[in-house]
């Protein structure tokens, strides 16, 4: 029986991931992880990064919701400080996006608020994707494993944003 949020990463066809590099939230483990995995994501950077970093150097980065294809995705991954919340969150949905996913500490209260009030699913508040993608690298296996140990991966999706937050155990 898989988890839910395994559903939602996994058969996602195609993503939308929003960063912010000028505030050190440019996610680019997770763009390694995922470019790894072979998964068709597309990546929005609200400070005008062009071209991604880390693990998966050299690939493009878009700037704006009109630089990107067509064969995006429902899914919104949100990766921003809290404070720029609501603004990944209108882009979110300026592209079309339906669902959206808050990833470690993206979830703030009017991000969320401003999510349901345009109709977006909030699959999630406050745990890595990367967590439950079927084709994840080892760094990120063995912090799964930790969320196994410690009970916080098999719990249900958390989609309160005033709840407790179980971000890294």
């Amino acid at each position: 029986m898989s988890h839910p949020l395994e559903d939602v990463i996994n058969g996602a066809d195609g993503f939308l991931l929003i960063g912010e590099s000028g505030a050190d939230r440019f996610p680019a483990y997770s763009f390694y992880a995922y470019t790894r995995a072979g998964k068709r994501f597309y990546c929005l950077d609200l400070d005008g990064l062009r071209e991604s970093r880390g693990g998966a150097p050299g690939h493009r980065i878009y700037t704006s919701v009109d630089e990107l294809p067509a064969d995006r995705g429902s899914l919104a991954i949100v990766w921003v400080h809290p404070g720029t919340a609501v603004r990944a969150v209108e882009l979110a949905h300026e592209a079309g996006c339906t669902q959206v996913w808050f990833s470690f500490k993206s979830g703030h209260r009017d991000g969320v608020a401003r999510a349901r009030e345009l109709g977006l699913e909030v699959v999630e508040i406050g745990r890595c994707p990367v967590y439950y993608l079927d084709d994840k690298p080892a760094g990120c296996r063995m912090h799964a494993a930790v969320t196994r140990i410690s009970g916080s991966w098999g719990r249900p999706p958390q989609t309160d944003p005033d709840a407790d937050r179980r971000e890294l155990w």
